[in-house]
């Protein structure tokens, strides 16, 4: 409904002065006063009737001008633009449709999604549908947001909304919600851009359902739309509300300044800093306190600080595990108002080392070349193909990391390879490096020299004991890298530190995992939310475990692996109750754990496959088999371990000859299976492994192709 010109202007101007009183609308008194008896007499009729015509032409007029300024009071507000001046909101409405997106400039869920809109912005554009960004949180400033929508390279107007009133009429919460609008500013749809995050602090998976792009085309074809509102995955709208009387007395509420600046100095800011790879600094009281809640929440859950393994089980050193009683103190500071406290309180700043953490350069530098990584897309894991050309065999005792650029590197991995193998998968793709799934180089290594995860400190081997690089071997590294929302580069540096004493024992990496995934029969049925898998390695000589790597895909949920001795004793070596597939590491033990001749390694894993599973790649759930790609499943343990006995001769990688006897005694000593299976599966690993040779290491397309 429209009103007509004369009400245009106002909702009294014309239809007052048609009552004689142009100042105010009349109420029951005027109308007495001028004779407008509510029960008039014949002779009051007719003037009773023009009154009457004319107080209904009032109300009239002043529900048509309420209906053409039905326009939510928060779309005429003018306010501060990222690197514009002042504009109204209304300006920026687009004429059959507005996506008003709430924003911040240090959510990663929120940056995620800015290559996303920029490209929905300028696709809906000529349609008639703008986007709109909303930045509510008090903490960041004009400046900032200046500054991040031109690194980020935002293609829509950004506006400050300094005092939270957009948020609070849209009752908006979290960064990046959206409010779809139609062309008279109602609300269409509201919720998520779509479903490829399903929590915080997990990697995106690919996109299954676009409930954005769904919702504005529906509104486009003027067709219902089928999902008015979703739920959001992101960062809560920082409004710095009042804090609630705290329930703990003044004088034991934790402070910054005493209490959490030295924990966060030890637990968090390794990776919270300017530059490191959390997407946040937490160095001073100002951001501790604007990330308050979401510190509390996180270590309470043990999501943060990342260290997945159960501590007590397993004697493994650089636990990055927080202590239950700082967990404890975190949240009665947050409970009890975030204090500041007294800044003379304050330790002294951290101070990160600049160059080698061991204090000397490395004996041989490694040096990935400069990668280019887009905005956009979901994690990529990449190998670097890196030769050594070293003309003698070298002994390493120590590896360093060091990301080219930390916002992005979240962890790295090495493996070795003496038969160029890497070299061909790598001519093979476009380059620099070539892609594969997490924590595999896409062909069986012949060695590794250790890994790098965040907060992870840098370690010599014990005395003794080295990991072998072979001469002329290439070493491969795999970079896994997690999108940052802006086109970023790389460069990640390795340097390895050689043995100066003639060593004494090399690590043999050792892989216990169920042999029926690379013969082809090991499956994970669709639905099943806790399928199990067992498997063991019996071995035929005392050994000594130095590391572990627990390896799974998307699918895993938990993985316990022990050490059963001859005599029955059970030696605990690792426990992951809550599997994460972007936080894969090396853990090394704080010493050599012995393993008698014949111990058993036990595992025990299990996998999700149903559709409550948020990691689950597919949709609907369907049956996974064994395969090096991400959306297959792996259920491997890899152990380095060395032999007891000392060796003063010269130190040579076992052959393939040699490895195949080790694993085929393993499995003739396994007492679990009777002698003709055992045979059997014997025979079909040779079969498998000869496969393999034949291949040059290199796993085939499909590994459902069992030989028999």
């Amino acid at each position: 409904m429209r009103p007509s010109a004369s009400c245009s202007a106002g909702p009294w101007r014309d239809c007052r002065r048609s009552l004689g009183k142009p100042d105010r609308p009349p109420t029951f008194t005027h109308i007495a006063a001028e004779g407008m008896n509510p029960n008039p007499g014949p002779r009051q009729l007719t003037s009773y009737h023009s009154r009457v015509a004319a107080l209904l032409a009032l109300v009239w007029c002043s529900i048509a001008s309420l209906a053409f300024s039905s326009e939510p009071p928060w779309t005429g507000l003018t306010l501060p633009a990222a690197g514009q001046e002042e504009q109204s909101l209304r300006s920026k409405f687009g004429s059959r449709g507005t996506v008003v997106v709430f924003l911040s400039t240090e959510c990663p869920i929120s940056n995620g999604y800015l290559p996303t809109l920029n490209r929905l912005a300028e696709e809906w554009k000529e349609e008639g549908v703008t986007v709109l960004g909303i930045n509510a949180n008090q903490s960041q400033s004009l400046q900032s947001m200046t500054r991040h929508a031109r690194e980020f390279s935002v293609g829509f107007p950004v506006f400050r909304d300094p005092a939270g009133e957009v948020a609070l009429a849209l009752k908006a919460t979290t960064c990046p919600e959206v409010i779809l609008l139609d062309a008279d500013a109602k609300t269409a749809y509201r919720g998520r851009i779509d479903d490829r995050y399903t929590g915080r602090g997990r990697a995106p998976r690919s996109v299954g359902r676009a409930d954005l792009e769904l919702a504005v085309q529906s509104l486009l074809s003027g067709t219902p739309i089928e999902v008015t509102e979703t739920k959001v995955t992101g960062c809560p709208i920082d409004r710095h509300a009042d804090e609630p009387p705290s329930a703990i007395p003044a004088d034991e509420v934790p402070t910054y300044s005493r209490d959490i600046a030295p924990l966060l100095q030890d637990h968090c800011t390794e990776c919270h800093r300017p530059g490191g790879i959390g997407p946040f600094a937490l160095e001073d009281y100002a951001s501790a306190r604007r990330w308050a809640d979401d510190i509390a929440s996180f270590t309470a859950s043990r999501s943060m600080p990342p260290w997945k393994a159960t501590p007590g089980f397993g004697d493994i050193d650089g636990s990055r595990h927080m202590p239950q009683e700082a967990i404890h103190t975190i949240a009665a500071w947050v409970q009890g108002g975030t204090p500041e406290g007294d800044p003379q309180q304050l330790p002294p700043p951290r101070e990160f080392a600049s160059r080698w953490k061991l204090g000397r350069e490395p004996d041989l530098l490694l040096d990935c070349p400069e990668y280019t990584l887009g905005a956009d897309g979901p994690d990529e894991y990449r190998c670097f193909v890196i030769p050594t050309d070293l003309a003698g065999d070298q002994y390493v005792t120590a590896l360093e990391v060091r990301p080219g650029n930390a916002r992005v590197v979240h962890h790295v991995l090495t493996f070795l390879d003496v038969n160029g193998r890497a070299r061909s998968l790598d001519q093979r793709h476009e380059g620099p490096g070539y892609i594969t799934s997490a924590g595999y180089p896409g062909f069986l290594p012949s060695g590794n020299l250790g890994g790098w995860a965040p907060g992870m400190q840098v370690r010599e081997l014990p005395e003794g004991i080295v990991r072998l690089l072979p001469r002329q071997a290439d070493v491969v590294v795999q970079v896994h890298y997690h999108r940052s929302g802006r086109v970023e580069t790389d460069r990640t540096q390795i340097g390895l530190y050689f043995s100066q004493k003639p060593p004494e024992r090399c690590v043999q990496n050792v892989p216990v995992l169920p042999w029926s995934g690379p013969l082809g029969e090991f499956e994970i049925p669709a639905g099943s939310p806790r399928h199990e898998v067992r498997t063991s390695f019996v071995l035929p000589q005392e050994m000594q475990a130095v590391s572990i790597t627990p390896h799974m895909h998307l699918l895993g949920h938990d993985m316990e692996v022990t050490a059963r001795h001859p005599d029955g004793t059970v030696i605990n070596l690792i426990q992951i109750t809550n599997w994460d597939f972007n936080w894969q590491e090396t853990y090394l033990f704080r010493a050599p754990v012995n393993l008698p001749r014949l111990t058993r390694i036990e595992v025990v894993a299990h996998f999700d496959n149903s559709a409550e599973n948020p990691a689950n790649p597919f949709r609907p759930v369907r049956a996974v088999r064994w395969g090096e790609s991400t959306d297959e499943e792996m259920c491997i343990a890899f152990i380095e371990m060395v032999p007891t006995t000392r060796d003063r001769r010269p130190l040579k990688p076992p052959t393939r000859a040699e490895r195949l006897q080790f694993f085929l005694q393993s499995q003739w000593l396994d007492d679990s299976r009777p002698a003709g299976e055992k045979l059997k599966l014997m025979q079909r690993m040779g079969a498998r492994l000869k496969q393999l040779d034949e291949s040059g290491g290199l796993l085939p397309e499909s590994n459902r192709a069992e030989p028999r």
